[in-house]
Formats: structure tokens, sequence, C-alpha cells
């Protein structure tokens, strides 16, 4: 059974983790801050639903919310080098903000069941050391960016 989202079209569903399943757009997702698509997934068990609202408004105007991501990311950057990796003087050579040769890349959108309003924008892929082997994600609550996710410790799916 595929799903229609208004404003953004059809989702498609294959198996997931833990026998759950993965909703993605049938069409991609584009964004004028990467050259890549970005990758879009809904995370649901059985009977679950997803905020179709949240992901129709996210979607709608996606490089707003990367480039919120990616200020929110350079933010913490700026104010905790250590935990990304870097010392400060490394962090220094990235201010002032650009979103075009901030050190992430792949960005991914990954929205989960709809009692819960928190949702990842991960970067699998960056130059940061915390980026090793998984990325960095920017953790949502809503439409506002709430905290930075180490992945490193993640398990990989």
């Amino acid at each position: 059974m595929d799903v229609f989202v208004a404003g953004v079209g059809l989702f498609v569903a294959e198996p997931g983790p833990d026998g759950q399943s993965v909703w993605s757009p049938q069409k991609s997702v584009s964004s004028a801050l990467f050259a890549a698509p970005v990758e879009v997934n809904v995370l649901l068990a059985d009977g679950q639903s997803a905020d179709l609202n949240l992901i129709a408004e996210v979607l709608g105007d996606v490089d707003s919310f990367l480039l919120t991501g990616l200020r929110f990311l350079h933010s913490a950057l700026m104010a905790d080098p250590e935990t990304f990796g870097l010392d400060p003087t490394d962090a220094a050579k990235l201010e002032p903000f650009d979103p075009t040769a901030f050190p992430v890349d792949m960005p991914q959108l990954n929205f989960y069941a709809e009692a819960d309003t928190e949702w990842l924008m991960r970067f699998a892929q960056g130059l940061l050391p915390i980026c090793e082997p998984y990325g960095v994600a920017v953790a949502f609550a809503g439409s506002e960016p709430a905290r930075v996710e180490d992945l490193s410790e993640s398990a990989q799916i």
C-alpha cells in the first residue's frame, strides 16, 4: 500500500529493520544546497502513522530546514569544538558560517511515529572527526533544532 502526502507526492514502503517499514517518497527530493538528492525515510511499525503535516512542512521547504540544521551544527561546533573532534584553532577556520563550505554532506531526513514529534536530520558524510563512521545528526523537535547527535557509537543498520 502506498501513501500520498499532500504537497509531496506518493510514498512507497520497503521492509526496514526490526520488522518495521521504511516509507520514502517516490519522487526524489532535491536541494539547492547539496548536489545529491536528499534521502527521506519514515520509519514505522505496523499500525503506526506519521505526522504527515510535519513531513509536508519540512519537505515543502527543505532548503530552509537544511540551512537551519547547518546553522545549528555550526553554532554547536563554535561553542564546543572538542565535541566535534576539533581543537579551537581548527574550529576557527570554519568561522564565519558558510553553508556551501560547511564540511558535512549527504543529508538524510528521518521521521518516526506520529507520537514522536522528534525527527533527525542526518549528514551521512563529513570531514569533521565526529562524522566517523556514521555521520552526525541534528535532532529536531517539530520544526526547531533541539540537539546534536553524535552517531559514532551507533550500530550499523
